[in-house]
Order: structure tokens, then C-alpha cells, then sequence
């Protein structure tokens, strides 16, 4: 909704800060970990832009073992901005569409092994792969898992991914080729806490 949209946190960072997306704002906020500091702020508060500097609504971030940094800018410009690790622009991927690699809304990032990225088409209803490449600007596209209706968000472990999608409600698993591994259904007619698993 308005305001901070999502937390994360580097599992490669020592000093494990707290990233705040704030997509009303156009804003990234870098704070320390016990949050008394402001670190660093990323785009400019209030003024959208599609620059390397300035984000469209920034949905998530996500993080490279190497340190480079990964930002969903997602609903207005719907691409995903490579940072090095010292957060500056070193290039970008995607663009609105619905062809291969592209976007109606970069809605999550998650990173896997062998350098596999994982980032949300939100409106477009599926999971777009991509991979590093010896150039750290740059990333391959390798394919797309479809099958969604409107996935909210990713979380990427050693042999799996995990996805919210809204419509219906449901959270599914999925290996690292697409195959829908489990789905837990929420039907909207049985009681809260009830889960189908299909």
C-alpha cells in the first residue's frame, strides 16, 4: 500500500542494514540495523523519474552475492536497475511489454543459486528467469513460468521457490524449471485458517 512497501535485509551484508522500499515516496531508505541511522537514500523523495537515479514507484530489492544490488522499479517503468556495491546505476533489465524478459509491473525479486534471478510480472501473471553474466551490467533472459493470475511475492531457497499469488488465493511451490510442486489453496467460502493443499 501508500507508504513503505517492503523490508529486506542482504544476507551477504555484514552489517546487516535494513532496506525500506518506499513506493509513494519513489524512494529507497539504507538504515543500520538497529535503525537510529539513516545510511543513504536512493531517488529523490516525491519526484519520480526513469534515470539512473530516480525510480517509478520501486517495488523490492534483492541481492547478488558479489554485492551488487538488484531494485524491482516496478510499477511505472517496469524494469529492474542493477546497482554495484556501492549502490550505483551499473545498468538495467526489462521494459513494459509482454514479450520475453518483459514486464507489466515488476512486483518482486528473489535470487537463487548459479545466478538465476527470479522477478515478478505482476499484471502479466507469471515469473520471469533471468541469469548473471560475466558482465555485471548485464543478464541473460532464460525463460518465464506462467500459470499466475496476480503473484504478490517470492522467496528463493537452496531447491525452491515460494510464491503468493491473489487470485485465487494461494501459495505455490515451484522447483528451479517451474514445476508447480505444491499449491495451498485459501477458498474464499471455508473458514479462515483453512488451507486445501493440491
Amino acid at each position: 500500500g501508500p507508504g513503505p512497501h517492503r523490508l529486506r535485509i542482504s544476507p551477504y551484508d555484514p552489517e546487516h542494514r535494513v532496506w525500506v522500499v518506499n513506493e509513494t515516496f519513489n524512494t529507497i531508505y539504507v538504515f543500520s540495523n538497529d535503525g537510529s541511522k539513516l545510511l543513504k537514500t536512493l531517488g529523490e523523495k516525491n519526484v519520480p523519474g526513469k534515470d539512473g537515479t530516480h525510480f517509478g514507484k520501486p517495488q523490492d530489492v534483492a541481492f547478488l552475492p558479489d554485492g551488487r544490488i538488484l531494485v524491482a522499479d516496478g510499477l511505472d517503468n517496469h524494469r529492474v536497475m542493477i546497482l554495484d556495491r556501492e549502490m550505483n546505476y551499473i545498468g538495467e533489465f526489462g521494459s513494459f511489454g509482454k514479450g520475453p524478459g518483459q514486464f507489466n509491473g515488476v512486483h518482486a525479486l528473489g535470487v537463487g543459486p548459479e545466478g538465476r534471478i527470479f522477478a515478478l510480472d505482476r499484471s502479466g501473471g507469471r515469473i520471469n528467469v533471468f541469469k548473471t553474466t560475466a558482465d555485471p551490467a548485464k543478464v541473460d533472459f532464460v525463460e518465464a513460468f506462467t500459470g499466475f493470475s496476480l503473484p504478490l511475492d517470492i522467496i528463493v531457497n537452496d531447491d525452491s521457490l515460494w510464491v503468493t499469488d491473489l487470485n485465487p488465493l494461494r501459495f505455490t511451490k515451484l522447483d528451479f524449471h517451474g514445476n508447480h510442486l505444491y499449491t495451498w489453496l485459501v477458498p474464499k467460502d471455508l473458514p479462515d485458517g483453512y488451507l486445501e493443499v493440491h
